[in-house]
């Protein structure tokens, strides 16, 4: 149980900088609210995350010498007990190409110096926000894993997908259908954010969406269908971009599993998108809907009976052929 003296101690942030003078003044912009450590170079930041408890969040420079910020986030990243830590690049490198490096590295979010403080502590709040949500989703996804061996896995995640596939017929405008594709992500364990391309609108499970996620979407929204960078994958179709958050990085067998159901997930979505914004062919829509739904629903039986003779690229290969089908028959 947890007491109340636990509940309340403040989060822990790790500020990490080269000059003292920047130490200082985000410490003092910091002390009210968090619990503060400090590190003057990227070899002491990584000392001191393997030292103790890591901390909740670290705010970090770019332009250190000897190890800059760039090669430090990688390698905390890189560590699955390290890799969920927020880390907020805080630095004057500013243009896009820079912080979209930064995103690349691993980052959850940047902000360019001289920096605004209520900016800065509303980027906390954010990350922190999505760290919490994070975990919980990590917590959730484990305990469902321990549950299931892969045969009941594989029917489990194309039950989830064919019940969206169902419900999303049910759909009449996109913040429904945004809501149950929210659920169906949820009920993976995975965390999203969702851009509806055409209004500019970005909604996710943590609720507010930091400025860095949504350049990073804006500018690979034409650079390919999926993008994987680390435990992060982007999905863009025409009228909907979808960021996972925390694929199964350490999990081949699922990662690549989930990339190609999450990428047929999508798909659906923007052609019920492009249905929704036409307000047409409703019925021819629900039509090959519902082909894809029983074609999914055969596999589902077939990965039932298959016991331990379970050849899952076999299925990867009749979930494709499938999916190939539905894609033929679009208007």
């Amino acid at each position: 149980m947890v007491s109340e003296q636990e509940e309340a101690k403040p989060q822990h942030i790790l500020v990490v900088d080269d000059q003292p003078e920047n130490l200082k003044s985000l410490e003092q912009i910091l002390r009210f609210s968090y619990q503060v450590s400090l590190a003057a170079s990227g070899e002491a930041c990584l000392k001191l995350v393997a030292a103790r408890e890591p901390p909740d969040l670290i705010l970090l420079d770019v332009d250190m010498p000897r190890m800059d910020g760039l090669t430090v986030c990688r390698r905390l990243k890189a560590d699955p007990v390290t890799s969920l830590i927020p880390v907020i690049f805080v630095s004057a490198l500013s243009r896009l190409s820079e912080r979209l490096a930064g995103y690349h590295a691993g980052a959850d979010d940047y902000v360019a110096k001289p920096y605004d403080v209520e900016e800065l502590l509303v980027k906390i709040r954010i990350a922190l926000n999505n760290r919490h949500d994070l975990e919980t989703a990590r917590e959730r996804s484990s305990l469902a894993r321990e549950e299931m061996e892969t045969s009941l896995a594989a029917c489990t995640e194309l039950n989830l997908m064919a019940d969206f596939f169902h419900r999303s017929l049910e759909c009449d405008d996109l913040r429904a259908l945004g809501e149950r594709l929210l659920d169906t992500f949820d009920r993976f364990g995975l965390r999203v954010i969702v851009r509806l391309v055409e209004s500019g609108h970005y909604f996710s499970h943590a609720g507010e969406v930091g400025v860095l996620d949504q350049e990073m979407m804006e500018s690979l929204y034409e650079k390919g269908n999926i993008i994987d960078f680390g435990h992060r994958t982007l999905i863009n179709a025409k009228f909907v971009s979808v960021l996972v958050r925390n694929m199964p990085l350490h999990d081949d067998a699922r990662y690549q599993r989930w990339r190609d159901n999450l990428k047929l997930l999508v798909e659906v979505v923007n052609s019920l998108i492009d249905n929704l914004q036409r307000k047409s062919n409703r019925q021819k829509e629900r039509e090959r809907l519902q082909s894809l739904i029983g074609g999914i629903h055969q596999l589902i039986e077939q990965l039932q009976g298959s016991g331990d003779d379970l050849n899952w690229d076999q299925a990867c290969h009749d979930l494709n052929r499938l999916r190939m089908a539905w894609e033929s028959h679009q208007p």
